[in-house]
């Protein structure tokens, strides 16, 4: 493999789909190790052995009680909790009189009961008490967690790279520590001024409530509770759910792709055998020509036999060309396994999405709540990736792309959720057919962005707090120091990027607690995690100057005119196909800074930002994080 890459003469006879798989798999082959001697190779099975035996039992250690296992509360202070939230706390709870006759609950603050106590206890010291001791941490997921990040970087450092950050971000969009820093600090100093203003904002309602006035800035523990308070005094908005039965919404879908991309969603009756339940429903994907495109099997409905996975887009047959072994390829019950095009075989794609949506009430068709249609929206994205992203290559087909590329088409398909030009084709009330207010759809998005401050802070917290852990500085033999990880996560609650002006109590670190012992994305996404915020960023940058066609950046030529230009609206077949050509078909068979820089560059995005993008480099990250701040 290395001899072909570099070999120009060969290299110049492959495609680049081609170039994108050998230099994938020479990534992998390098990451693990091939060119080590046996006895380094060694070394490095075992720390890889110990790296997934940390990660289980860091995982298991969830079930375990914090360090501080119970928090005295009066009952009496509880009864501002939801009805069915305080009987579940007194059955599962131990409880007690004092001698003043006062009954007491000895309340385990696990996420379920201490999200609700400090969202709906009015009294701030029982809030402080449930935090911290929600926040303790069980010592051994701490040590767990400790081991795991240690061995991470040993290994990385095995294969020859600087850290463990640095051998994650290598085959990644943002390449290195230093370019993920750069796109982080960018985007902080867009959102300082907003957790100022809600930090402002709240503690203007607690002093106008007359509850601790004067008593300073607020603190973690305070800040569910006065989001709360808030949000009550704006009133409830009405359920948007009648106007979204689930059979409406997948029509929607439908209605959206052919608009697009000219592909149709189509019902299609399971064969005997076909499907693991009753519920699951069964889509054709169909293209303008009639030819099928692939399957996608719906399990969205919650049961008890199902794993509670949340939603999920999953991959049971990836699309791929089959010429040389059409032989030893798998039937499938009543399915058409292969299709011709231009003469070569390929096999379909086969995806399945998993939701845990409530079913139906008894005389009244699935109803989706907002959030649900949204969440459909996001894993069809996924599902039209996977569909599309046909290039002829298992390994770079649809979703197998950069980690910090794979959520661009889904968290795009959020935004057309949102358009009132989408969602005129489907969302009308399941009774009347009346369409949906466009007002509604409006006023609850700005309540939601209200808040959006608080899902950013957290999200970039997370981000700045995995980069720091996989970091060497962090990890050097002269830190491990038992707790170690715990001093690292007060450092970046202090550092320039969190730690000023008015919210700074409110999001700061809290003395004796360990949130790092519940921050299980670390497992799957060592390392990246930044890349959720940086797709939100990307796909709200293509929605504004590739669909919604009214970008404030749109070029003009020396004459005045437009030079060229997004596509006018969400309906756009012209914007459909640009992003289908230069983003969806390519899967992950080309570098995603060129499909970035070719979908953006319709004259929406000056010359020079499309060439920055291009080149994929420090300023490419600088780029992105100075773009507006993303919809969370």
């Amino acid at each position: 493999l290395v001899d072909v890459m570099d070999d120009p003469e060969i290299a110049a006879t492959l495609d680049p789909v081609e170039r994108e798989v050998a230099l994938s798999f020479r990534r992998d082959f390098e990451r693990s190790g091939i060119h080590l001697p046996a006895s380094t190779h060694a070394r490095f099975v075992e720390l890889s052995s110990s790296i997934h035996d940390y990660s289980r039992e860091f995982l298991r250690c969830q079930s375990l009680p914090p360090a501080v296992g119970t928090v005295a509360i009066p009952v009496d202070k509880l009864r501002t909790l939801p009805s069915e939230v305080l009987v579940n706390i007194l059955q599962s709870s131990s409880s007690r009189k004092r001698a003043d006759g006062v009954a007491i609950v000895d309340v385990v603050p696990d996420d379920y009961t201490a999200q609700y106590i400090l969202r709906d206890c009015p009294d701030e010291r029982i809030r402080e008490e449930v935090y911290r001791a929600w926040q303790s941490g069980a010592p051994s997921a701490v040590d767990r967690l400790e081991r795991l990040l240690e061995d991470r970087m040993d290994l990385s450092q095995t294969v020859g790279f600087e850290s463990f950050a640095h051998m994650s971000l290598d085959d990644k969009m943002a390449r290195s520590p230093g370019h993920v820093d750069e796109f982080l600090r960018g985007l902080a100093t867009q959102a300082q001024p907003q957790w100022n203003s809600l930090a402002r904002s709240l503690h203007l309602t607690r002093s106008a409530a007359g509850s601790g006035a004067g008593a300073g800035g607020l603190f973690p523990w305070d800040r569910d509770y006065w989001v709360g308070q808030q949000q009550m005094e704006l009133g409830s908005l009405p359920s948007l759910a009648p106007y979204f039965s689930l059979g409406r919404v997948m029509l929607g879908l439908s209605r959206l792709f052919q608009r697009l991309y000219g592909v149709e969603l189509r019902a299609a009756a399971p064969q005997p055998g076909e499907i693991w339940h009753p519920e699951v429903r069964k889509l054709e994907v169909v293209g303008e020509d009639g030819q099928l495109l692939g399957l996608v099997y719906c399990d969205v409905f919650a049961r008890s036999s199902k794993a509670h996975v949340g939603a999920a887009h999953f991959t049971a047959r990836c699309a791929r060309r089959i010429d040389d072994d059409i032989g030893s390829h798998p039937g499938g019950a009543g399915q058409p396994t292969v299709v011709e095009r231009d003469g070569r075989l390929f096999q379909l794609p086969v995806v399945v999405l998993i939701c845990n949506f409530p079913g139906p009430e008894p005389g009244a068709p699935p109803l989706l709540s907002w959030s649900n249609v949204e969440t459909t929206f996001h894993e069809m994205g996924h599902a039209m990736h996977s569909m599309l992203g046909q290039n002829g290559f298992h390994n770079v087909a649809g979703t197998r792309c950069a980690v910090d590329f794979v959520e661009l088409p889904s968290i795009l398909m959020e935004h057309f959720a949102r358009s009132p030009r989408v969602l005129s084709l489907f969302a009308s009330h399941y009774k009347t057919d009346a369409p949906l207010p466009p007002g509604l759809i409006r006023q609850c998005a700005e309540r939601r962005q209200r808040y959006a401050a608080l899902d950013l802070h957290a999200q970039l917290f997370m981000s700045a707090l995995d980069q720091r852990y996989h970091s060497a500085a962090a990890v050097a033999g002269a830190q491990r120091q038992p707790g170690w990880t715990t001093r690292a996560l007060a450092d970046v609650h202090r550092s320039s990027m969190f730690g000023a002006g008015a919210s700074q109590s409110l999001f700061g670190y809290v003395d004796g607690t360990q949130w790092q012992a519940r921050f299980t994305h670390l497992v799957g996404y060592g390392a990246s995690y930044y890349a959720y915020l940086f797709d939100r960023m990307l796909a709200g940058q293509i929605w504004d100057r590739v669909f919604r066609g009214d970008h404030p950046h749109r070029a003009s030529d020396s004459a005045g005119a437009s030079c060229g230009g997004a596509a006018a609206g969400p309906l756009s077949r012209e914007a459909g196909e640009r992003f289908k050509n230069e983003v969806l078909c390519w899967g992950g068979g080309r570098n995603p800074w060129g499909c970035l820089a070719s979908v953006l560059d319709n004259g929406a995005t000056p010359p020079r930002e499309v060439e920055a993008i291009a080149q994929g480099s420090r300023s490419a990250m600088r780029t992105v994080g100075g773009w507006h701040l993303p919809v969370m």
